[in-house]
């Protein structure tokens, strides 16, 4: 709605005009006077009506608020795993990388045996 306000107000306005419109509302005074009236409207629309709402706009503005703030970390996680996943062979072929290096270990392991078991004699 205030937009609209807003809209229609500098429709009929010259390009000249519109920063002389505009500069009075970024004062300092103006903006302070601006919040507390919005402080005061919300109060009056849901604080004195003893409305349950302003406990479920903390509840969610506080959801949203921590996932914006874990964000960046999530996104830079999934940038790490599709890099990853771009870099480590998948499917069939991760399972022959394994069984390769599985079977290498085996080998390595009785050639430990046998090396000892001979050390021992």
């Amino acid at each position: 709605m205030a937009m609209r306000k807003v809209y229609s107000e500098i429709k009929g306005m010259k390009l000249k005009e519109v920063p002389g419109y505009f500069k009075p509302m970024l004062s300092m005074g103006y903006l302070k006077k601006s919040v507390q009236r919005g402080l005061d409207n919300y109060h009056a629309k849901y604080i004195e009506t003893d409305s349950i709402e302003p406990l479920y706009h903390i509840c969610f503005g506080g959801m949203i608020f921590s996932y914006l703030v874990a964000l960046p970390n999530e996104r830079r996680h999934l940038e790490h795993k599709k890099h990853a996943e771009q870099h480590v062979p998948s499917g069939e072929s991760r399972r022959v990388v394994i069984g390769t290096l599985l079977k290498l270990c085996v080998k390595l392991a009785v050639k430990d045996v046998i090396w000892y078991s001979n050390s021992r004699r």
